[in-house]
């Protein structure tokens, strides 16, 4: 099992049109199994990232005299807060991604519709799954994450390709197309907001 997990990760990082292919016959649940396994991997790494990062910025603010002359208890009044944000996050990432993987295949397989996939919603979701493996071995790094996205947006791609029986052309519009949306969706959301807000400031007394 654990070997097989090893050579799927270096095929997909290596020869990943390859892979996506050899894979395409495999079960959601082979699919599943191997993208939760490697969650489990990000989900503990993130945790001791972030733990390192914020204890030692938090347990050196007394020593910066930010905190004033009363900086160590003011941390250790803080201490459970700051585990249970450790403990927190990670698990609330890890749920989340947990489940919004098979939302996200049916997102994009939405779109494989519209651009003329052949194949079904089961082939969308696996190679989804499996595309997000280069942003689990390195998106627990700080700023090295925003590689491991892009590197799994082109894993969609090519999956998609293979796996759907499309061109590249139209594989990369099943990806473009949706972070348009969420893109504009976010912005209106923002705008919406914002005005809102403004009116309400407006109307306030002084």
């Amino acid at each position: 099992m654990h070997g097989n997990i090893v050579e799927k990760v270096k095929g997909f990082l290596l020869k990943p049109a390859e892979t996506f292919r050899a894979t395409s016959s495999e079960s959601l649940n082979s699919a599943y199994q191997y993208y939760v396994i490697l969650l489990i991997i990000y989900s503990i790494l993130l945790a001791i990232v972030i733990s390192v990062s914020l204890g030692v910025t938090y347990y050196t603010l007394p020593l910066t005299g930010v905190l004033g002359s009363n900086g160590a208890s003011i941390v250790n009044a803080f201490t459970p807060f700051l585990v249970s944000y450790v403990l927190f996050i990670p698990y609330l990432m890890f749920m989340f991604m947990l489940f919004g993987i098979f939302l996200s295949g049916f997102w994009y397989h939405v779109f494989v519709i519209l651009f003329g996939g052949r194949k079904g919603l089961a082939q969308t979701v696996k190679t989804v799954m499996y595309a997000w493996t280069p942003f689990f071995l390195i998106g627990w790094i700080p700023f090295i994450s925003i590689i491991g996205i892009i590197w799994s947006w082109i894993l969609i791609i090519i999956g998609i390709r293979e796996n759907q029986e499309m061109t590249y052309g139209m594989a990369a519009l099943v990806l473009i197309v949706p972070l348009i949306l969420t893109l504009i969706f976010f912005i209106g959301l923002f705008a919406v907001i914002v005005s809102f807000v403004g009116a309400i400031a407006s109307i306030l007394p002084g």
